[in-house]
């Protein structure tokens, strides 16, 4: 009875492990700043290494981490936040990939998040050839860790043996043959006195200086006003005098006129008529004369307050004199500032 009573534990407990649902796993998309090509042999890989898990259910995925969590409304970087994400998509696991720039290429960093339990993760540096060979991110899923190639002592991978180089022979020691000749006491000519040469002093005449140039002072630059505003100024003279004087002329049409409408005769339309267009014709000629007057006066009085000006400031105006110089150690140019006489 109780041999039997075991067989029938067993054989409920077996049961309820073949009908139990498998461990299911949602690979998602990677995110972070990579290349195209970089990114989608990163994911394959992941992918390839989450699927090797024995009694799992693996599923890639379509979205990120971080758009998951914004559908649901939550901060991707909680634990809370990743349980929720789960729950909604109905898994056990979720693994997601961080790619991150780096100077040696591109950082690749999986994580695995167990509903309800703890986050492992793994990091490595693969360049864009290289992108799916993450032999250190299969350690996160139960690989092996890559092994590593020990070097003999004092040698280094990067540097090339140098050839073998002979040694240098030993210098050869010979016997010493005694003490040398002195070349001097073998030369008769060497040991005669030398004649002195004689000792040539330099002229100590004074060079003959030419014929220096007489000085020719530089006339005076002036800087006073340009002579386009001079020009502009005495046209501004000349035209307002001369509005002036065609204001005078106006004046004088207009009292002409007003002569003939004093003597004009008003007995008939026609004489009314002509009565009245030699009105306008005189109002006329007398607005255009105050009209030319007034002008004639502003212009020239404004012109002539320039000119004045002009000519004040040309007599103090400071002046600038170019003189060639003669110096102790030669010549030179003295500029000279002064007013203009």
């Amino acid at each position: 009875m109780k041999k039997s009573a075991i067989v029938a534990a067993i054989l409920v407990v077996t049961t309820t492990t073949a009908f139990a649902d498998p461990h299911k796993i949602l690979v998602l998309q990677s995110e972070g700043k990579a290349d195209g090509a970089v990114r989608a042999k990163v994911d394959g890989a992941v992918l390839r290494l989450a699927k090797g898990l024995s009694q799992a259910e693996v599923s890639p995925g379509d979205t990120t981490l971080s758009d998951a969590a914004a559908a649901v409304g939550c901060k991707p970087d909680t634990a809370a936040c990743r349980d929720e994400i789960m729950g909604m998509l109905g898994v056990d696991e979720l693994v997601y990939t961080t790619l991150t720039p780096k100077p040696g290429g591109t950082e690749v960093e999986v994580h695995r998040s167990i509903k309800g339990g703890s986050t492992t993760d793994a990091k490595q540096v693969v360049s864009g050839a290289q992108a799916d060979k993450l032999d250190n991110i299969a350690v996160l899923f139960g690989g092996a860790k890559p092994a590593t190639t020990l070097q003999p002592p004092g040698t280094r991978p990067d540097i090339a043996p140098k050839p073998d180089v002979p040694p240098k022979p030993d210098p050869v020691v010979t016997a010493d043959p005694g003490p040398r000749p002195d070349p001097i006491a073998a030369d008769p000519k060497a040991t005669a006195p030398k004649t002195a040469e004689p000792v040539t002093t330099a002229d100590a005449t004074p060079p003959v200086v030419g014929t220096q140039p007489t000085p020719t002072p530089a006339g005076p630059q002036d800087i006073g006003p340009s002579r386009g505003r001079q020009r502009l100024v005495l046209a501004g003279m000349i035209g307002g005098g001369a509005l002036v004087l065609i204001g005078f002329m106006c004046w004088g049409s207009a009292s002409d006129i007003q002569s003939q409408i004093d003597e004009a005769p008003t007995q008939t339309k026609p004489q009314l008529d002509a009565l009245a267009d030699l009105e306008a014709r005189g109002d006329s000629y007398a607005a255009w004369g105050n009209v030319l007057f007034l002008s004639g006066v502003v212009l020239g009085g404004v012109s002539t307050y320039f000119f004045i000006k002009d000519r004040r400031a040309r007599r103090h105006a400071t002046t600038a004199r170019i003189t060639p110089t003669i110096f102790d150690h030669g010549a030179g140019i003295a500029l000279t500032f002064g007013a203009a006489p």
